[in-house]
């Protein structure tokens, strides 16, 4: 199916076509590849996007099997920005892709295969010019959540969907991860190392930069030769395997320094920078060229203070800086902000974004996508964006490629419409019941909004619009639960089932409100209602609608005693 032009028109930051088409004889686009980008022609990666598209190779004195049907010719580009390029489909069969790196001409590639459409046995292009570029140069995944963290399975498919959604780095910096955090001074076993190693390995060969993450600030001794000599050790590990890419975790610690540590640095600020200074210049001495960020423990507020001083005083200038907005879960990233903490820290930052991280919400699946960020935060002293997930990595999909479209193109982005693609991309023909899951799952530290259908219907205590919202719950549920994507359901699983039961809740308010049982063990009566309510309480899960528990505060059979708890409240015999 071709893609539509609104969509194109969205997904690509410049985009023209006149309405004229090319077609070429054949199901697959076969190219004769011409290239101008370097003199070592190895384009494995980039140019192997879909089967539908392959290279013809022609020898000299030689014809291939089948001969190409179109020309494709790869250009460099210096004045492109890193990651970007320009694509264009003329109608005489000529393709031409210019990037200012293989990144570019990957992702010029893959433009390409969603251009691509099939109809009556032939390819069909529109004849169009792209010009594509990112609004960010880092742009990716940070496992930095707590919990328990994913399976090397699930980071190597996250690698593959950074890799396919216009991304450039995985960060692996998982909280729970032992020798990330707590035991930071001792070496990786080695079967966890090989599988880093691995890790690193995939990200190299689908063009994803892999950050290594520690988090040794809970009880570095800021004297201690040892201390030190333990931490150059891990990154020495790293960089054997050909990471080049680090960052320093100070976040989240008991920053207050006492001891020899006060003693020795006076504040936490100028610690902090010390220690990064110190890992810089160890970086500096083993590395020709690397990337250092650190995260300070002020990773958010909006004021300035001692500690941002010292950061930006005594940093070095090539360190890049963390803050995840406004707030630890920033409801806005706004312009007046992010102007300021760049100010404040002085030093290039990037936006580690706690969207749609779960571990503050165990509860809770978040399926919305991302709102409220400044469109020209790139303009701000904004080099890098990265989302951190939940610990739910196919669930988080969704999320994550609304936030791939603002990564890409902030000046754009649109919520609602990014959603709509997201959710379409990753569940095909079942996109309609996906997305009302969706928005039983709105993300409550982003977003006070939606739930608007079911919330009139409980202002009103509408029955019949309520039957049909639980209805629909539950045969979307039916039809999700019988989805071909295991992954999905594993993960969901717990809140699909938990849907079920508000389903079954709700029947047993419904009936108690309208039946005359009270007091029997039959429909209607008070047991069977406790019984309900019993069942949806011994899920340690819950929808972020929470339906049926509201249709039975609606009624006065329950009340809200804290953020996720009700109870009932049956010692009226009539409800009306």
């Amino acid at each position: 199916m071709a893609m539509p032009l609104r969509e194109r028109q969205y997904y690509f930051r410049d985009y023209y076509d006149q309405g004229e088409v090319l077609v070429l004889e054949g199901q697959q686009l076969r190219c004769r590849l011409s290239s101008k980008f370097s003199m070592i022609q190895k384009y494995e990666s980039p140019l192997a996007a879909d089967n539908r598209i392959v290279m013809i190779e022609e020898s000299e004195g030689e014809e291939a099997t089948e001969p190409a049907n179109i020309t494709l010719e790869l250009e460099y580009d210096g004045a492109l920005k890193p990651d970007g390029y320009q694509l264009e489909i003329s109608k005489d069969g000529k393709i031409i892709i210019a990037a200012s790196n293989k990144r570019g001409l990957k992702f010029g590639m893959d433009a390409l295969t969603r251009l691509l459409s099939m109809e009556d046995g032939k390819c069909q292009l529109p004849v169009a010019t792209i010009h594509d570029e990112p609004s960010f140069p880092v742009r990716g995944i940070i496992e930095g959540f707590y919990g328990t963290p994913w399976s090397f399975e699930d980071r190597m498919d996250a690698v593959h969907y950074i890799a396919d959604h216009r991304m450039n780095a995985f960060m692996y910096a998982p909280k729970d991860d032992a020798y990330h955090r707590e035991l930071w001074r001792e070496p990786y076993p080695e079967d966890v190392f090989a599988r880093i190693a691995e890790l690193k390995q995939e990200c190299d060969d689908h063009l994803v930069d892999f950050y290594y993450c520690i988090s040794p600030g809970n009880d570095l001794q800021f004297r201690s030769r040892t201390d030190f000599a333990s931490l150059e050790a891990k990154l020495a590990a790293m960089i054997s395997i050909g990471v080049r890419h680090f960052a320093l975790l100070m976040d989240d610690i008991n920053y207050a320094l006492s001891g020899d540590n006060l003693h020795y640095l006076e504040r936490s600020g100028l610690a902090h920078a010390y220690v990064a200074n110190c890992v810089h210049t160890y970086l500096s001495s083993q590395l020709p060229g690397f990337t250092l960020a650190m995260c300070p423990s002020e990773y958010w507020s909006y004021w300035d203070t001692e500690y941002k001083r010292d950061i930006r005083e005594k940093l070095h200038a090539d360190i890049k800086v963390f803050w995840t907005g406004s707030a630890v879960f920033a409801r806005q990233i706004g312009s007046r902000h992010a102007q300021d903490n760049h100010r404040y820290y002085g030093h290039e930052l990037w936006l580690w974004d706690n969207i749609p991280v779960n571990d503050a919400d165990y509860d809770r699946l978040f399926l919305d996508p991302v709102r409220g960020r400044y469109s020209q935060l790139g303009r701000t002293g904004h080099q890098a964006v990265v989302a951190n997930p939940m610990v739910q990595w196919e669930c988080s999909k969704i999320t994550l490629n609304t936030l791939a479209h603002y990564m890409w193109n902030s000046e754009r982005y649109m919520p609602e419409l990014s959603w709509e693609l997201s959710v379409r991309e990753f569940a095909g023909e079942l996109a309609e019941d996906m997305m009302f899951f969706c928005r039983q799952n709105l993300n409550s530290q982003l977003y006070n909004g939606g739930y608007e259908e079911l919330n009139e219907a409980l202002k009103t205590k509408d029955m019949g619009r309520l039957d049909v919202y639980f209805g629909r719950l539950e045969s979307t549920v039916s039809r999700l639960i019988q989805w071909d994507n295991s992954k999905f359901k594993e993960e969901a699983g717990p809140w699909l089932d938990r849907a079920l039961a508000d389903v079954e809740l709700w029947r047993a308010v419904r009936r108690k409100v309208t039946g005359t049982g009270s007091g029997t063990a039959g429909p209607g009566s008070n047991d069977e209602l406790r019984g309900r309510a019993e069942a949806c309480q011994a899920f340690k899960v819950r929808l972020g609608s929470d339906p049926a528990w509201r249709a039975a505060e609606a009624w006065g059979l329950a009340v809200q005693e804290e953020k996720s708890g009700y109870r009932l409240t049956l010692e009226a015999e009539d409800v009306t």
